[in-house]
């Protein structure tokens, strides 16, 4: 099957352009406010639609990884001709619209893709998961990946040897080495976004309990939380990197 992607109409930003200028021949007048406004409102227009199509090819994407992983009974011409395919991509252009970050428009992408009934998902899951994939931001995702394994994620850095010798402690230690930031700049954001996680039942994470090695390192990603990170296209713990800036 070919790639969905490629049957997405090319963004051509040339005819814009040469319409653009000679809108512009036409108004060289002693007034640079006009002109200038027009301008602006070329270069909003042109990067727009740029981000439409570069989010429609995101969609394709997603939905040829979604059906790859569908039984023959579910077919491209089912799922695009849905009201429910229709009311997702509405949905999510919305808020891919008025987002900067390419992760969460990724994000958005693979809820569209997984958001109807002939996902693997039940259909208060797609509900849920839809709303909080524009909810949550790149610290609550990470938290996620870094608690579905924390021993792996340290050690595929080379970041685990340093705290191999606690006696006790809370998981804290370990988390903030990760994060690579004083406790002081992620204490809030971590919290703040680890009580949004416990909330919805994603995962639980005690950050000022102490416990036994065995304790600090235990998975905190529950069961849900990974059919969360599975609905978003992003098995991969282990490559998920933290957030650059808090």
């Amino acid at each position: 099957m070919t790639d969905l992607d490629a049957l997405v109409p090319p963004h051509e930003p040339a005819e814009d352009t040469l319409a653009f200028a000679g809108k512009a021949a036409l108004s060289l007048v002693p007034v640079v406010g006009p002109l200038a406004a027009e301008t602006l409102a070329h270069a909003l227009e042109t990067r727009q639609a740029e981000r439409q199509h570069e989010f429609n090819v995101a969609i394709a994407q997603a939905l040829t990884d979604a059906i790859s992983r569908l039984d023959e009974a579910a077919t491209i011409e089912d799922i695009v001709g849905s009201d429910e395919f229709i009311a997702a991509v509405t949905r999510a252009q919305r808020a891919a619209a008025e987002t900067a970050s390419h992760h969460k428009r990724q994000r958005l992408a693979a809820a569209i893709a997984n958001g109807g009934s002939w996902a693997p998902f039940s259909a208060s899951e797609r509900e849920q998961f839809t709303r909080l994939v524009d909810e949550f931001d790149e610290l609550h995702v990470w938290l996620l990946h870094y608690f579905t394994d924390p021993t792996g994620w340290l050690q595929s850095r080379d970041l685990y040897a340093q705290h191999a010798n606690l006696m006790m402690g809370g998981i804290d230690g370990p988390l903030g080495t990760a994060l690579g930031v004083p406790q002081n700049v992620w204490r809030g954001p971590v919290g703040q976004a680890a009580s949004d996680l416990d909330r919805t039942g994603l995962a639980s994470i005690p950050l000022t309990t102490m416990m036994t090695p065995q304790g600090v390192f235990a998975p905190r990603t529950s069961e849900k939380g990974r059919r969360f990170l599975a609905f978003i296209n992003e098995p991969d713990s282990l490559s998920a990197n933290p957030p650059a800036s808090l």
